[in-house]
């Protein structure tokens, strides 16, 4: 199972030490699919995913929209969808084998971050502008946030 996981930019590093150990990920579950009318598999994990973006600044508090991309098996997931459709728990540590990417916000989205973790819910949508970059699992301890 692919799933989002909301991060900060100094998760980053430290998924590559297979000690990394977020409570909450998103992914396309059952519930996300009862709910939204498409089949379109590329369209479906870019909820989860945009959805895990939003949870690393409001909810995790990163600087910087950041979402891990990990492979994981259904047992080490269980819906959630108390706190949203596509939430999943995850159970340990990510292995850092199961980590597939990252996407990272551009540091130009930064002021846009901070107004809205101040509440801004207009900098909130208007972080939907900004790009988030692709980031393969082998660079992110490289990644440049600054």
């Amino acid at each position: 199972m692919r799933v989002y996981i909301p991060a900060t930019v100094d998760d980053l590093p430290r998924c590559a030490d297979g000690l990394w150990e977020p409570p909450l990920a998103y992914a396309v579950t059952e519930r996300l699919l009862a709910l939204v009318d498409s089949d379109d598999a590329d369209e479906l994990a870019e909820i989860a995913r945009d959805v895990a973006a939003r949870a690393s600044v409001i909810d995790v508090g990163s600087p910087l929209r950041v979402v891990v991309v990990a492979e994981l098996t259904r047992p080490e997931c269980d819906a959630d969808p108390d706190v949203h459709p596509a939430a999943v728990r995850v159970q340990g540590r990510i292995p850092a084998s199961a980590i597939a990417c990252a996407f990272v916000d551009e540091p130009d989205a930064a002021d846009d971050v901070r107004a809205a973790r101040a509440g801004d819910e207009d900098a909130l949508d208007r972080l939907d502008d900004h790009d988030m970059l692709w980031y393969d699992a082998s660079e992110l301890s490289h990644v440049p946030v600054g």
